[in-house]
């Protein structure tokens, strides 16, 4: 996918959304930049369900919502749900009033689009900022230049082979979901799907925090429960997921641990997030 292609997902996903596809189209436009990427429609856990931030800018940690007329009648509302996405990824949130003058909404792009830039030069400056480059965002040689995977910046691999290699597997393809780590001792890659199958009923915690394990084949249940509670292993996890432009992706989600004093043969087996960052090192 190249970056033209993406970008035009990207404001596809408002087109039937007047005032919110003429914001978020104002605000690239005047940006002018393509080193600076941008999603729509972004995901957000909060405590109870989740929300979707109309704009988001993953490079700032900035999210830009869009108040349409309606808004008026429910600012509690909005402003529990902004409280809970700043409280959620400790970042920020701008928000963008729709008035009855365009030339009234046009500033507020213009203040948006200027903040935008200053941040920008900051962190140039800084030599903090790293640029949009779509190529090498999925690519496992990138993260292993860099050196670890670390879940606030969202690290995430098209194929669970490229997961797998960028932690040293070195395959050419795989078959399955769950590998013994030829890198760290007492480790295990895990690629779990958070829904509900033939075989497994396995969820996740809104916070990523928690995960349930459960076999659903009564054949293989007590072979799997004694197996997992008896061989304990830590689990660098990449649940399957889809992003907000349909693709499907393995996203980084750390390290988890089981939990056996709350694991029950009952109600399945759990395992607890231990560490949200992982340094890549070499095979030998």
């Amino acid at each position: 996918m190249t970056k033209r292609e993406y970008i035009i997902r990207q404001i596809a996903k408002t087109n039937k959304k007047n005032y919110e596809n003429y914001v978020v189209t104002r605000i690239y436009h005047r940006l002018n930049r393509n080193d600076v990427k941008f999603m729509t429609q972004q995901f957000v856990n909060r405590p109870e369900g989740h929300a979707l931030t109309d704009m988001y800018f993953p490079q700032l940690k900035l999210h830009i919502e869009i108040d349409e007329p309606f808004h008026k009648k429910q600012e509690k509302l909005d402003i529990d749900r902004e409280t809970d996405i700043i409280q959620a990824t400790n970042h920020e949130v701008y928000r963008i009033a729709i008035a009855e003058e365009l030339e009234q909404i046009n500033r507020q792009v213009e203040k948006l689009v200027t903040q935008i830039i200053k941040k920008i030069d900051v962190k140039e400056k800084s030599e903090k900022w790293e640029p949009w480059d779509l190529e090498k965002e999925f690519n496992p040689n990138y993260y292993r230049t860099k050196g670890y995977l670390d879940v606030n910046e969202n690290p995430a691999f098209r194929r669970i082979v490229d997961a797998c290699n960028c932690l040293g597997q070195n395959y050419k393809s795989v078959q399955q979901a769950w590998f013994k780590s030829k890198v760290y001792p007492n480790h295990n890659l895990w690629f779990p799907k958070f829904y509900e199958n033939a075989e497994w009923d396995n969820r996740i915690s809104s916070d990523g925090k928690v995960i349930t394990e459960k076999c659903k084949n009564p054949e293989k249940y007590d072979n799997w429960f004694n197996d997992v509670t008896s061989n304990l292993v830590k689990r660098i996890t990449f649940p399957r997921s889809i992003d907000n432009l349909g693709f499907r992706l393995y996203k980084f989600a750390g390290i988890f641990e089981t939990d056996l004093e709350d694991s029950s043969f009952e109600n399945g087996v759990i395992h607890r997030l231990t560490q949200t960052r992982i340094e890549i090192e070499k095979a030998s």
